[in-house]
Formats: C-alpha cells, structure tokens, sequence
C-alpha cells in the first residue's frame, strides 16, 4: 500500500479495532522492528504515565501545543527569531502584536471577531466517528514540523525545545503525551505535520517540503519487557511521507443547521492529531458539553478555536462554535453570556513574601445559571490556562460561603509568579499543586480576601435570607413546634443562647445597588483626618487602609480603558480588593524597616481621562513601624470575625436556634451535592457562624416507615424524624465546637496541614444517614416504654 493510500485509511478509521486490521494488513501490527520508542527511551512509559489524570486537561494541553505552534508560525512569517531579543517576552504580549489584540485578552474583542480569528486561524477540535465513543481530530495551522524532525518534537521527551521561548506555554515536552492513556485501550494516536513555508529547517533536511505522519501506540508488558512501552510507526527508522501539497483534514463549511463532513477540506501546513476512541466525559453534542468541559480548563486561552460536531445522528442548530475562554463568555456583549450578579466581575490582588503579586478575578454567576455549565471554585491559572485548583469544598468549608458554593469562580493569575517559585509550585502534569509552603502562604493570603470580601458576604447573606424565607412561610408550625419542644426540656434548651426567639428575620436583605463610573471622580483615604493619616503598625505584622473611589468594580481589569494603581514603595502593599466603592488595601512594614521609622506611603491611581480631570489621583499616610507582637503574625485574633464569627474570645459559642427547610424528591437535584435517597439530614453554614438545616422529607428510611404504619402514627413518625435527627445534629454541632474551642490554635494549624481536619458540618452530615435508619424505631420503643 502507499504511503499515501495508508494514511487516509488510518486518518479516516473512527475504531482502533479499524486501525489494527490496516496495520496487520500491512505487517506492521506485530513485527515491533518497525517501531521505535516513543522519545528514543524503552523505558518512557514512567514519564508518558505521570501526565494529566484528567482527560480534560490532557485534551487542553494538546491545543494549548496548537496555540502555541501559530505563536511560533507568525514569529516566523515576521521573519523574528523566537529566541532573540525581538521576539515577544509572554504569551499576550505575541497576542497583541501578531493579531492586534488588546493586551492580549480576548474579551477585548467580540465574539464574531473571535470565531472569524479562529477560522483564519484553522485551529480546531472536530469530533468525528461514532456517538458512543467518538474520536477527535486537533488541527492547526501553525509551524509544522518535517518529517525528519518528528523525533526530536512530536515524538520526544525531556528535549529542550521551547525552554528558551518565552512567548509560549509549553516547557516541558511531555505534555502531548497526556492524551496517550486516554485513547481508546491500545493508545492508538496518529500524527501528521508539515512545515510553514517561512519556518527555519535543518541543514541538509531532505524532507523539508513533505508531509511527514506516524502512529503512537502502546506495547503491554511481554517477555522481557517488565512495564508497557510506547512507540510510534518508523520502518527502516523514518516516519512515513506523503509527497502531496495538502491533506484533506479539514470539515466543510456548511451552512447552519447542517452537519459538515470531515476529511474535506485541504491543510496546506501546520498539524492534525487524531485520538482515536478518546475516553472523555462529554459524549453528547460537542458544541454544547465538550466546549464547557474545555472551559473549566481554559478560562482565558491567548487564542480562540473552534470546536465541530461531524459525527452523524446528532439534530442541532449549529455544528460548530468558538471556545475563547469562560472570561471572555462572561464579558461577552452576545447572547453566549451567562447571567452574574450585579457588581461582578470583580478584581483583587494579593501579594505574598518570595512569590510576588498575584492577581485574582471573581464573578457569581446568577441563580438560574446552569451549573453544569459554568466552572466554579478556586483556580490557578497560567497564561489563562488551569494549572490547579483548590479543594472542590473550598467555597463551603474554609469561605463558609454555603449559598455561593455552585455560582463562585475565582481564577487566580499565576504567569508573573517568580520563576523559581512557580516551578516548585505547579506539577510538571500542570493539573495539580505541590502542597508546600508557598502553597500554604498563598492559600492562606487568599482565604482571607475572599472571607472578607464585602460582596461576597453580602451575596451569601441575600442568598439565604431569600431560600429560608420561602421555607418558613410554609413551615410556621414547625417554628411553633421548636419552640414548645425546647421549653419543654432545659438539657435541650440549653444547647442555645438564653432568652431564643425564632423569628422571620432571617439575615439583612438586599445590599443597595452600586453605580460605578467607567472613570472615577475622585480616589481618596476613606475618613482622612485633616492632619492626614498615620497608622502604626507593629514590624511583624500588618495593617488595612480603606480608600473611597466612585469607579465600577471591575475598573482595574476591564479591557476598555482599564485604570492602574501604583503602591510606593512596591514592597509596602500586601493585598487589595475593590468592591462598591471600597478599596480595602494591607500594609505592612518593607524588609529593611527598623522600629520606630515612619514610612511615606503612596497609593497613585490612573487612565486615560487623566488629562481632563487635571492628572492622576494621589493619596498619602505614614506607616509608623511599631514593636514586634509577642506571637506569631499569622495567627489570628481570638476576636477577629474569620477566626471567631461569634467574638466570644474562644469559648465554644452557644447555637442559634436552627433554620430548618424541608427538601421533597423534585428538590434533589437542586442540592449541592445532590441529595440521593438515603441523605436525611444536611447542615449548611450560613456564613456568620449559624447553620442551616436541610431535612430531605423523602428519604428512604423515612418512607419506609410510614408505609409500615399502616396509617397510624404517620405524623407522629415524622415529627420523630424531623426533631430527632436536628437536635441529634445540634448536640454533636455543639460538641465539636467546643472540643474546637479548647484545643491549641498550633494543634488545629497543624492538622489542617496534614489534611486530617474535618469541619463539624462534614462530620455531622457524614453521621446523619446511619441515624436516620434507626431514629424513629429508637423513639418509637422509648416513647412506648419496655413493655
């Protein structure tokens, strides 16, 4: 067979069971002389392995390798090489120079403008094959390689080959292969390249002009092989060549409403990588699921790409859409844009010792929002792409942030975190984070932010005074019920503060809306005495200064004119925040300070309507450097309202009297997580140190019982259950509140380290479900007495 003829056979195979009969049609399945190890190494499955655990990250890698090869292509056609002077110093700023994107951000731009880049681009993920376990092809029209130099790039590990580019993401060489073990159960993937027409090759490179391809496979464990290796098709040592112009990879356009057909259009240069049965989560449309899959991985990518449904059988008004980040949805003037809650996006920074500043972005995206298509919680971002993420209960158990647990997403930007630091910070598989001490220092820093955040607060606050209140309209009696149960009995009023009353009130209401100006009037210490401010601050710790400012939430990090601010000296600022016309910003005294120095500190904000308002906006204080305090800094004051929300100076505070809310079968989903069945009885924290009882009214036990009533009894049994199962869960809330209260600070510090602390809702909610089999059977014999 020719190259030729073997290459669209293999291209066109939607099966790796297809793909091995044109092997072994061929000889090649089973003679292993014409294969070669996977980046020359037999031993090469230990670093292939160590790659993404997710099929998701490793699919991003794979078209972050695509962006990066257009970057590399128009450097190129610049005719700049990447490693010079003149090349681009980050990924943005190649953005903004090669495209003529602002900053680099693609929320900058629209979003036809977005998918007519990445049509010109030709940088694509097309699903083809079948429904129930598709394939997927990666196509880009950057840089190519030629055949000759596949083994030293597509086909390599540990090589060097981006170190020294600054511009691109890629820096490890092993990223690609992360796909490999998500490929079907052989780890078939096949590749073909070829180079761009004004891209430098080898002197004396023979194949300059050709379509280079091969096939990566896995190879098991066999005599005399202890572990699996990988290796790609070479007979006589070389990747097979195609001596044509193009390949047909490319989908056609059709019109909307219709779906393309693959292997059509013609790819003058650049790459495409099949993966064949690729075991990833999303198997419906792709242009619905696959696109938000991505974009919990890339919430801001440098470049947009199109994503195309071409498997048969699926109806839908488009097979095609651009994905260019969940930032860039949001910020989105199109119909694509989520609903987020008035005020948001916001922004903050925090700045941690060694580390450097690093910026954050946060939005709460609106009730109704489907949050199957929206990421939320915690990332950490590099060059818009995740490289990790904290705890999926980080909002709930260290935020206490319970009604925002869904709808909060906070990226984190990491790409001007020191060098030396991110490399210790991120994994090489760029899916997750060494748990070090820079890890627990930003951790900590950013803990903090978001637990004072006054939006965020207010928000969560707003959240649940509107969930209770609809519960408690319907739930008087049980209100009522409460009240007689606990006056009836001292041991169990005891649990709570003297003189309770359940009322209505349930929290503030909502915050007034806040109206921002696109550019500021006026920026100022917020109270400044007319002496101006001086606050002392002890040399081992830190201290807050509010500023007043008219400028919308999202004014230092908005695309259209955004607004700077300039702390002097740099190294005297810790964190800022903007919320509603609020600056919060920590101080503390710079590294060379002595006790007794008085610090001149300077905070200068500006844009672009500096000229008509007289210039930029400039605000003073002194920092006086006072004595160390005697005790670590970073601990927390035992009234300070993020260590202590009740300020009862560390003594296990009583229990407000709870707010409970019946859950029916129609509400399961509704839950997070979602209630099954089984779940009795779940405690959500309010966000001021109170709880939230959640009584799922249709549980397993629960309806077992009343059918074995035979209708007697039957509100009896429920009362049982409901009471019970609360009061059950206060006496163990109270207990592991105090049990917290008279433990040492370094104790609990330390255990959370370690990750062997719980919160007290996780464990009583890990107790309700053994509970609920035997509340109402326990009750019922003690209610009727040992005869």
């Amino acid at each position: 067979m020719k190259p030729e003829e073997l290459f669209y056979k293999l291209l066109t195979a939607e099966d790796e069971a297809e793909v091995e009969v044109i092997l072994s049609d061929q000889g090649y399945l089973d003679d292993e002389s014409l294969w070669s190890p996977l980046g020359g190494i037999e031993n090469n499955f230990s670093t292939v392995g160590n790659q993404q655990a997710d099929a998701t990250g490793a699919l991003v890698d794979k078209l972050i390798n695509g962006i990066d090869a257009i970057l590399m292509a128009q450097c190129f056609s610049q005719n700049i090489s990447p490693e010079s002077g003149d090349a681009p110093r980050s990924m943005s700023e190649a953005v903004e120079r090669f495209f003529g994107i602002r900053e680099g951000r693609l929320d900058s731009i629209d979003a036809r403008e977005r998918t007519t880049l990445a049509e010109k681009l030709d940088l694509r993920l097309v699903a083809v094959g079948r429904k129930d376990s598709p394939c997927y092809l990666l196509i880009d029209k950057g840089e190519g390689q030629t055949p000759a130099m596949f083994p030293k790039t597509f086909l390599s590990l540990n090589e060097s080959n981006k170190l020294r580019i600054p511009f691109v993401q890629g820096k490890f060489n092993a990223g690609g292969t992360g796909v490999l073990q998500f490929c079907g159960t052989k780890n078939y993937q096949l590749i073909a390249s070829r180079r761009h027409p004004k891209a430098p090759r080898q002197s004396g490179d023979i194949t300059e002009d050709l379509w280079g391809f091969t096939l990566i496979r896995r190879l098991l464990p066999a005599e005399g092989r202890r572990s699996s290796v990988y290796v790609y098709l070479a007979p006589q040592g070389q990747v097979l060549t195609l001596n044509e112009k193009t390949i047909r990879v490319l989908p056609n356009a059709v019109a909307s409403g219709r779906a393309p057909v693959p292997y059509t259009r013609p790819l003058e240069y650049g790459t495409c990588v099949k993966l064949y049965n690729y075991n990833w989560r999303p198997k419906s449309l792709a242009t619905t699921d696959a696109r938000y899959e991505l974009e919990r991985y890339l919430h801001a990518p440098c470049l947009p790409f199109r994503v195309t449904e071409a498997r048969q059988g699926f109806r839908a008004n488009y097979f095609s859409t651009t994905v260019s980040g969940v930032w860039a949805t949001v910020s989105s003037d199109e119909g694509e844009k989520p609903t987020v809650e008035h005020g948001f996006p916001a922004t903050g920074e925090i700045s941690v010792e060694n580390l450097g500043s690093l910026p954050y972005r946060i939005v709460v995206f609106g009730e109704e929002v489907n949050t199957r298509r929206v990421p939320h919680g915690v990332f950490f971002t590099l060059n818009g792409q995740r490289h990790g993420n904290l705890p999926n209960d980080f909002t709930r158990s260290r935020l206490k942030f319970d009604y925002l647990s869904r709808y909060l997403l906070v990226s984190v930007d990491c790409t001007h975190m020191k060098e030396s630091v991110r490399e210790d910070f991120f994994m090489a598989s760029r899916d997750r984070i060494r748990q070090n001490e820079a890890f627990e220092a930003v951790v900590a820093q950013l803990a903090g932010e978001l637990r004072s955040h006054p939006g965020l607060r207010a928000l969560n606050a707003a959240r649940r005074k509107r969930e209770i209140e609809k519960a408690l309209d319907s739930e008087r009696g049980s209100v009522d019920a409460f009240q007689h149960l606990l006056r009836s009995d001292p041991s169990l009023a005891g649990l709570f503060s003297s003189g309770f009353q359940l009322v209505t009130s349930t929290g503030p209401g909502e915050p007034p809306e806040f109206k921002g100006r696109k550019f500021p009037t006026y920026f100022r210490i917020s109270k400044e005495p007319k002496e101006g401010l001086s606050k002392r601050c002890p040399i081992n710790r830190s201290i807050r200064v509010e500023f007043e400012t008219d400028a919308e939430n999202d004014y230092f990090d908005r695309t259209d004119s955004p607004g700077s601010i300039i702390f002097d000296p740099p190294e005297v600022k810790l964190n800022w925040k903007l919320w509603n016309g609020r600056l919060l910003a920590t101080f503390h005294p710079t590294a060379n300070a002595n006790v007794g120095d008085h610090l001149q500190v300077g905070v200068v904000v500006s844009d672009v309507a500096n000229e008509t308002r007289g210039g930029p906006f400039e605000a003073k204080f002194q920092l006086v450097v006072g004595e160390a305090l005697d005790r670590d800094p970073n601990r927390r004051s035992e009234k300070d309202p993020e260590r202590n929300p009740n300020g009862n100076n560390g003594n296990a505070p009583l229990l407000g009297v709870p707010n409970i809310r019946e859950v029916t079968k129609d509400q399961w989903e509704s839950m997070e997580p979602p209630f099954s069945g089984l779940d009795s009885l779940r405690v959500r924290q309010d966000g001021d140190g109170g709880y939230d009882f959640y009584l799922n009214v249709d549980n397993s036990f629960l309806l077992t019982e009343l059918s074995r009533s035979g209708g007697t009894d039957r509100e009896l049994m429920r009362y049982w259950f409901k009471y019970g199962l609360v009061l059950c869960g206060l006496g163990m809330l109270q207990q592991y509140r105090t049990a917290q209260s008279s433990n040492g600070r370094e104790d609990r510090q330390a255990d959370e380290r370690d990750n062997v602390a719980q919160e007290p809702v996780d464990l009583v909610n890990g107790a309700m479900t053994g509970l609920a089999r035997v509340i109402i059977p326990v009750v019922r014999r003690l209610y009727r007495g040992p005869n």
